[in-house]
């Protein structure tokens, strides 16, 4: 294993090394986008479980803006080498010449060598294997309710940021925990903060986010899920109005989310109790509708 991570090292040295010799030879600014698409190429190669898998999940839009984070990261280290090399060949003053699709090529090459070294699939499964395996032996040892005050803990600087922290902010911390903590249970723990009247703004709208997302409610399995979060937030307009206009969307992007959704009378009767909502349950009912008609 060690050997296959140095001689991985080796192959992904050829990737960087690419633009930061384009950068020596004194090539133009051009050649950047090419570099960053190779880069983007490596990852998709070598870490294609990081990318959406299905047509659905790429009707996502989630999906586009990590998609655009990733694409971002990339043109910045292909900058950062790039500009690195100008340096460098600034100071030395004088550079033999280089075919110009040679730093290209070494980058490129990067890709086919490093994959034959690394099955990233098979990586994967080794280490989902080794963390089931962890998380058994700390469930072994540890009782229900030291695994609650755990994932308690874990989601108590969740509950603790500011009123108006922006949703993307919400979805990293929901996304974080997931590597700690069960989604079910922190779904759990944010309800029942939520209907003893104990969780923050923060916490009621992490709650709203998880009970309006569709590939979290596949994920978690839990019943009624839709119904008993939006119950519990029953008195939050703005946040009720959010989570209609969220799994509007939802189903439009999966029309099998109308399985976990309450009935129209439950959606018409938050719509007669919560006049800032009205819009946003009215398009949700229309849609629920829409789809039952079509069934």
């Amino acid at each position: 294993m060690q050997n296959r991570a140095r001689a991985l090292m080796g192959a992904t040295a050829l990737l960087y090394f690419g633009p930061l010799l384009a950068g020596l030879a004194g090539f133009g600014w051009a050649v950047v986008p090419v570099f960053a698409c190779i880069f983007m190429l490596w990852l998709v190669i070598l870490r294609p479980y990081e990318f959406p898998q299905t047509l659905q999940d790429w009707k996502r839009p989630d999906a586009w803006v990590a998609l655009g984070a990733r694409a971002a990261v990339q043109l910045l280290l292909v900058v950062v080498c790039f500009g690195i090399g100008r340096g460098i060949g600034g100071v030395l003053g004088s550079m033999p010449p280089v075919p110009s699709m040679m730093p290209i090529i070494l980058s490129f090459l990067s890709i086919p060598l490093a994959r034959l070294i690394w099955d990233p699939w098979k990586m994967r499964e080794t280490d989902q294997i080794l963390d089931e395996a962890l998380a058994q032996i700390e469930g072994d040892q540890q009782t229900p309710a030291e695994i609650k005050a755990h994932a308690e803990a874990m989601l108590n600087p969740l509950n603790g940021l500011a009123d108006d922290v922006p949703e993307a902010e919400l979805q990293t911390h929901l996304q974080a925990l997931r590597d700690h903590v069960d989604e079910g249970l922190t779904f759990e723990i944010l309800l029942e903060r939520a209907q003893l009247g104990a969780a923050a703004q923060s916490g009621k709208r992490a709650l709203m986010l998880m009970a309006s997302d569709g590939a979290a409610l596949e994920r978690t399995g839990l019943p009624d899920m839709v119904l008993l979060a939006m119950t519990a937030l029953h008195g939050e307009g703005a946040i009720i109005a959010r989570a209609a206009s969220r799994l509007t969307q939802e189903l439009q992007m999966d029309a099998d989310l109308l399985d976990e959704l309450p009935a129209s009378a439950f959606w018409a009767d938050l719509q007669a109790k919560l006049p800032v909502a009205q819009s946003e349950l009215a398009d949700l009912i229309a849609g629920i509708e829409g789809l039952r008609e079509q069934t």
